[in-house]
């Protein structure tokens, strides 16, 4: 077979010269065969050629830079699409990320051109391109990554029972097969879970690029295979067989999955937990490795994202099976009796018990804790029902409760929310027109509170109303019944007051329309006037 040809493209010659010599020292299975200085002068040759394996090109160039003449690559016709790594600095991240929604295979910081970095990025490359030449010379074999990926789950998801049958011959013969790819020393399993489900393909496909570029074909110490699991996970499985001590196992993968985190975080912006398995040996052990992955993995539901998990960061339960079956349904039923209670004090001490019950029992299990507090949530809210009033405004104010409680990201957000939850409800249950004077819900009173604190800001009835925790709607009409104007109409008032304070200290209409939160002093002077009667000038003449 003969060498795949690379074309060069940089508006530095001495960039190009540099990259050329790194690649005929390094690689013996590619050849250079062209060079330009810029993105259109390259996109002619490349088109005249239709011979060119990869593409090697800067993002910054003058008249066509990279990722302009990426695009143009995508859709011009070639015989065969040849493969493009770009070159980037340190600042273009934001190019990268774009090149790679665009179809780069692979990217190289141009600080770091040395044979030892270039060398794993190009030999990845090359498999790509043998891979791409086996696939056309024979479509029907299936994709090894595919296969193997299906191997893995039947081991490690479903779990398939050791000895296997000797009736499915044909699974032992990809046993066998896996076991001469893989290798079972030294397995590892890695889950990593993104913090919100990603629905576009091209990022999943910039997910797996990323990750199989650190923790696949580039390093000879480790096999490793990634399968993606949904919208949220993928599981990553490794050998180590070259390796003979688990402290060397876990250096290693550590050194990886850090990489992936950084990288995931740095070019996507993704939040992510990777959850990391102990060493084994042996195919028999990738269910159990899978699954301690697996719990790792959800513990930043405790402990927030951005986080490696190892087995040791596992807590254990510090309440016993016994006190969970006798104190849970008592502290529950406490809470409940307690939200019948018209001091709002009470309820709120037995729902801190319950919570420290709870983190208590499960303290790695986040599934149990949204199962459990989803019971909760459904029993205090029959209350309602049993007390003969309507549960309209507080679905209103919170729809779907149990899935809400279900897809809460972290235990503080659940518990932040279930508070405002039984806050409404124990209102709802206990309301207080009796009370002389005015008398605001928990909600309206920290609406007014933060329009006291930011009325000289850009504020939004839609920001608010997430950080009360209710729907924007809901905020709207409960602010108004209990104000007695609408939202607008109570921020304009609170500002004019706030202004009428400046004008009598004798400062300019200018200074005092960005005090409370103007930008155009003429639209102020206008509002000002509409709501008191009189100009700024005369109230300020007028009060002097």
């Amino acid at each position: 077979m003969g060498k795949y040809k690379a074309f060069i493209v940089d508006d530095e010659p001495l960039a190009r010269l540099a990259l050329r010599e790194y690649i005929t020292l390094t690689s013996s299975e590619i050849e250079i065969i062209g060079e330009a200085g810029d993105g259109e002068e390259a996109l002619k040759q490349l088109e005249e050629r239709q011979d060119v394996d990869i593409v090697l090109a800067d993002i910054q160039m003058p008249r066509m830079n990279g990722v302009q003449l990426l695009e143009a690559l995508g859709g011009a016709t070639f015989s065969k699409q040849p493969l493009t790594i770009m070159l980037s600095a340190f600042g273009d991240y934001d190019y990268v990320r774009e090149s790679f929604v665009l179809g780069a295979f692979d990217y190289m910081l141009k600080a770091n051109l040395e044979e030892s970095y270039i060398a794993p990025v190009l030999q990845k490359t090359v498999e790509e391109l043998d891979k791409r030449q086996s696939q056309s010379a024979d479509a029907a074999d299936h994709d090894e990554d595919t296969w193997i990926c299906s191997i893995l789950h039947r081991l490690a998801v479903e779990w398939m029972p050791f000895p296997c049958s000797e009736d499915d011959e044909s699974f032992n013969e990809s046993l066998l097969r896996l076991k001469k790819h893989m290798g079972e020393k030294n397995q590892v399993a890695a889950v990593i879970r993104l913090s919100e489900a990603v629905q576009l393909d091209q990022i999943h496909r910039m997910i797996l690029q990323t990750v199989q570029s650190v923790a696949g074909k580039d390093r000879q110490e480790a096999v490793s295979h990634v399968c993606r699991a949904d919208e949220r996970q993928y599981n990553v499985f490794f050998t180590f067989p070259g390796l003979s001590s688990s402290m060397a196992v876990r250096r290693l993968s550590n050194a990886m999955l850090t990489d992936i985190k950084i990288r995931l975080k740095q070019f996507l912006n993704l939040n992510l937990s990777i959850g990391i398995s102990d060493a084994a040996d042996g195919l028999q052990e990738w269910n159990r490795l899978f699954r301690q992955a697996e719990r790792l993995s959800v513990l930043s539901y405790y402990q927030g994202y951005d986080r490696l998990f190892y087995p040791e960061s596992e807590k254990k339960a510090i309440v016993s099976e016994e006190e969970w079956k006798d104190g849970w349904p008592q502290s529950k039923a406490e809470l409940v009796q307690a939200l019948k209670d018209p001091d709002g004090s009470a309820w709120k001490r037995h729902y801190e018990s319950c919570c420290e019950l709870l983190t208590g029992r499960f303290p790695s299990q986040p599934g149990q804790i949204r199962s459990e507090l989803g019971d909760l949530i459904w029993t205090a809210g029959s209350l309602l029902y049993r007390k003969g009033r309507s549960s309209e405004e507080l679905h209103e104010a919170f729809p779907h409760p149990l899935e809400q409680v279900r897809l809460m990201g972290t235990w503080e957000e659940t518990v932040q929310w279930c508070d405002k939850y039984l806050d409404f409800l124990h209102e709802s249950l206990h309301p207080k027109t009796e009370r002389a004077g005015i008398w605001l819900s928990p909600i309206v009173a920290k609406t007014k509170a933060i329009l006291e604190k930011h009325y000289c800001e850009e504020i939004h009835l839609s920001v608010i109303s997430q950080m009360v925790g209710v729907s924007e709607s809901y905020l709207s009409k409960q602010f108004s019944k209990e104000v007695g104007i609408n939202f607008i109409q109570y921020l304009t008032q609170l500002r004019i007051e706030k202004a009428k304070k400046g004008l009598e200290n004798g400062l300019k209409i200018y200074e005092v329309a960005e005090m409370v939160g103007y930008v155009n002093p003429e639209h102020f002077s206008r509002l000002f006037k509409k709501v008191t009667g009189v100009s700024p000038l005369a109230y300020r003449r007028d009060s002097e």
